[in-house]
């Protein structure tokens, strides 16, 4: 049975799931991030028009390893790096606010 996605509900849930759960919370707020970076990406990749098979052939990794990359799946710093070179990106480092 299919069921409507309420976000603001989930969101609510979440919220107080965590809320007292410190560990709960890390966990979650690395989750957004890495679904975060994950968007950030995909969004590059997608600003300059090319596809995970033109990644591939830029970076020498498979389509398969750009993919399971994109979804978080997998991803080396040294793969990551690789993929951000190849449309004109870096790695930074940031303090947080």
């Amino acid at each position: 049975m299919l069921v409507k996605s309420d976000g603001s509900k989930e969101k609510q849930i979440i919220e107080e799931l965590i809320q007292d759960d410190e560990k709960l919370r890390k966990q979650h707020e690395l989750f957004k991030a890495e679904m975060a970076f994950k968007q950030e990406l995909i969004n590059a990749r997608k600003s300059k028009a090319l596809t995970q098979k033109d990644i591939s052939r830029m970076t020498g990794l498979s389509q398969q390893a750009v993919s399971r990359m994109e979804k978080g799946a997998s991803g080396t710093i040294e793969t990551i790096i690789r993929y951000l070179d190849s449309i004109g990106y870096s790695l930074a480092i940031k303090k947080k606010a």
